[in-house]
């Protein structure tokens, strides 16, 4: 189903667990922790307390084939299935048990817009994880998405955060920028040293702590049926309050209800999945 890199010691001490490739085609954090992997199996890094389980490659199909998901999005499906029925539903049932035994869960991602903005979602901000968002290596966090699909009856929100929060474990979800970029590669990296270090995993000196600014989302669009853009809007561009952000083939336009900023806009969406989303400080 997916291969499994575990580091443990004799001494107490958390236990991490560390996602990677939860969409096949998101790399930055499968590189990063293979690195990490290696250098540990190299004893070039040594754990000193706790222990690590490491699943560089969670939708290893969808992998394969350079490919988001394979049937459904894994990050939507992340909950208990009785008669799993496609690819994404069966890696959920085995990821389970990781994310229960688990203490602390970093989840890597990455984007497919080479001028993206790295960032954290922050869905569940209390302390805990809010110690966990001042250890990953970018300037803005991402919150309110559990708020904006809960009332949704067309899109599940069962993604890896979601079920570590309801078995009492801390987790954030890190989109580290564009799957092949260097520097993406490098904000995964860091991420997972950061966070080994500050829990005395690894003996990491001098970990730099942040203070991203905090974006809380308010809601997202469904792409309804055919239609673009405006103009070529990127994550976290401003806008304006009733801009004209995007419209239908019937010409339905889209206006921004509020100044703030677009979220995450997929000109390639299909239709009826999320389009983009509108948040605001």
């Amino acid at each position: 189903m997916f291969k499994t890199y575990q580091f443990t010691t004799t001494q107490n001490g958390k236990n991490i667990l560390i996602l990677g490739a939860v969409h096949g085609n998101e790399t930055a954090g499968t590189i990063a922790q293979l690195k990490i992997i290696e250098q540990l199996k190299k004893q070039e890094l040594k754990l000193k307390s706790g222990s690590i389980t490491f699943i560089p490659i969670v939708n290893e199909e969808a992998h394969k084939r350079d490919e988001r998901f394979v049937d459904i999005n894994l990050n939507r499906v992340v909950c208990h299935h009785d008669t799993p029925s496609n690819n994404e539903e069966k890696i959920a049932n085995a990821l389970l048990p990781y994310i229960e035994k688990c203490d602390i869960m970093l989840d890597l991602h990455s984007t497919h817009c080479p001028k993206d903005i790295p960032f954290a979602f922050l869905d569940y901000p209390n302390e805990k994880n809010l110690e966990l968002l001042s250890l990953i290596p970018v300037k803005t966090a991402l919150l309110g998405w559990p708020q904006i699909y809960k009332n949704n009856t067309h899109i599940s929100n069962y993604c890896t955060e979601e079920y570590a929060h309801t078995h009492n474990k801390s987790a954030i979800t890190v989109e580290c920028g564009y799957h092949k970029a260097d520097e993406s590669i490098q904000i995964a990296y860091q991420s997972i040293l950061n966070m080994l270090g500050h829990f005395n995993i690894l003996d990491i000196p001098n970990i730099k702590k942040y203070t991203p600014r905090q974006i809380t989302l308010h809601s997202f669009i469904t792409k309804e049926s055919e239609g673009e853009f405006t103009k070529d809007y990127h994550h976290l561009d401003r806008i304006q309050d009733k801009e004209v952000l995007a419209q239908y083939k019937n010409g339905q336009q889209l206006r921004a209800p509020f100044n703030g900023y677009i979220i995450m806009p997929n000109p390639t969406a299909a239709i009826h999945s999320e389009w983009y989303y509108l948040g605001r400080e």
